[in-house]
């Protein structure tokens, strides 16, 4: 898949940037700000600053009001260049592609546990892109693509914010845990074409300032007009579903 194909998948399902902002932060009362991805296929869009930042923690960068980008020649991180097709495979080498890297500086991980976390991770194509950028929706202007809607959140805010598209059109999201936090947030979706709740791993979580009870969560922009759908439909009947659920609320109901 390129770039093109990526963005035909949300093609006829524009979103009302500035209702969303508002159902997100007035409706959903997110405590951190939702920070817009753009997948760049030559130059950042105008007004986006070059950032020597591990390619993760661009999500607190942009909370805090920045709008930055992070290419091949300005980054902080083997693991992101790797993970975004920055980085080619033979360059990368058995460092990264291999994950000796995790063994290295630490104990916990046994060779082949490294090697296998991986294989299993996902990878942007090389030369897919050529830069990632983001900044706070917000300040998101009208031209900018935004290719993915990313959130970090308490586990209550994820699972409704994630399971926008199962309650709209039945796509349940998907999960991660054990990825590098570039590969979950960035690479994840490209592949599924589908929603990312991931809690990240230690670096992801340490950059962006992930507070223990917080995780990630990341949709595909065909999947961000599903949030606004699913808060202006927003009700719950607790009693009638106890009805209907569970015998013990019926009324004049007999066991089965």
């Amino acid at each position: 898949m390129n770039l093109r194909e990526w963005r035909s998948l949300s093609a006829g399902r524009p979103v009302d940037r500035a209702r969303l902002y508002d159902i997100l932060m007035n409706q959903v009362r997110l405590k951190r700000e939702p920070v817009a991805v753009t997948y760049c296929d030559a130059a950042p869009p105008p007004g986006y600053q070059p950032a020597r930042v591990p390619v993760c923690s661009i999500l607190h960068h942009a909370e805090r009001g920045k709008k930055i980008y992070v290419d091949a020649q300005q980054h902080d991180c083997y693991v992101g260049q790797y993970h975004l097709g920055f980085l080619p495979h033979e360059e990368a080498g058995s460092l990264i592609c291999d994950g000796e890297y995790l063994t290295m500086a630490q104990g916990f991980f046994t060779p082949v546990a490294a090697k296998r976390n991986k294989q299993q991770s996902y990878t942007l194509p090389v030369g897919a892109i050529a830069a990632i950028a983001a900044a706070p929706l917000r300040d998101l202007d009208a031209d900018v693509p935004m290719d993915l809607l990313c959130i970090i959140t308490d586990a209550q805010r994820a699972m409704q914010i994630a399971g926008a598209a199962s309650v709209r059109e039945g796509t349940l999201p998907h999960g991660e845990l054990g990825p590098s936090s570039c590969s979950s947030l960035f690479a994840a979706p490209w592949h599924t074409q589908n929603t990312v709740f991931a809690l990240g791993e230690g670096g992801g979580r340490g950059f962006n300032h992930v507070a223990s009870g917080e995780l990630f969560v990341a949709l595909p922009a065909h999947h961000i007009a599903y949030v606004i759908e699913m808060f202006e439909n927003f009700w719950f009947k607790p009693d009638e579903m106890r009805r209907l659920m569970f015998p013990s609320h019926a009324a004049g109901s007999a066991p089965r």
